[in-house]
């Protein structure tokens, strides 16, 4: 396992500008490259892309193994890119255009906005391959901010109530915890980017924080 601490150009945030899977990881197109390095790390193809134009795949992309949802506003060539990677693509309705703020996958199950309608969940369902429920996390509907997850585990906003681990630990199909990183923000999934084999940490964040993280994804 490789755990690392790094930025984007001094921004910790480092899950704003990447989005992780153990089939591959997409970063920004203008990524420094010590974070592309760091990206390597995760054992998987780094893939540059854009989004609708933006290079934040964190917010504007949620993805598993099987499949990926994109922003409505994202153009062919971007769509292509992502199926030439093996991937299905279907896209977020337009009021849920930011996608990866609004679902969280792994490859066993996938929670969504509970505002998002039933006809929706069920084409996210058919891309991703894994039954999509609608639900918030710790008073927050974007549960993909709030949700970092991975074959292995996954790490909960630190309000997260033990129903609502246990809940999810059903739904995902692996055990979590209760996180914060770059130094107590409790929305663990712009703070690092992770798969089953690796994950790399915002530079902001603690020994301790990177450790109960780590914990939680059973790396």
């Amino acid at each position: 396992m490789l755990d690392s601490k790094t930025h984007n150009y001094g921004n910790p945030h480092i899950g704003l500008f990447s989005r992780a899977s153990d089939k591959l990881v997409t970063a920004d197109i203008s990524s420094s490259p010590k974070f592309l390095l760091s990206l390597g790390g995760l054992g998987v193809p780094v893939v540059k892309a854009t989004f609708g134009g933006s290079g934040l795949s964190g917010i504007f992309l949620a993805m598993n193994s099987k499949g990926a949802v994109v922003s409505p506003n994202c153009t062919k060539d971007e769509v292509a890119l992502l199926k030439s990677h093996g991937l299905d693509v279907c896209l977020a309705p337009a009021q849920f255009s930011a996608a990866g703020n609004n679902i969280a996958a792994n490859d066993f199950g996938a929670v969504a906005n509970p505002k998002m309608p039933q006809s929706s969940l069920k084409r996210i369902s058919d891309c991703l391959g894994v039954e999509v429920v609608p639900r918030g996390i710790a008073g927050y509907d974007t549960v993909g901010s709030c949700l970092l997850a991975t074959n292995k585990g996954f790490a909960a906003h630190n309000r997260a109530t033990g129903e609502e681990l246990k809940e999810l630990q059903s739904i995902l199909g692996v055990p979590g915890e209760n996180c914060t990183l770059n130094t107590g923000i409790p929305f663990v999934a712009i703070g690092a980017v992770a798969n089953s084999k690796a994950a790399i940490f915002g530079e902001s964040s603690t020994g301790f924080e990177i450790g109960r993280v780590s914990g939680a994804l059973c790396l």
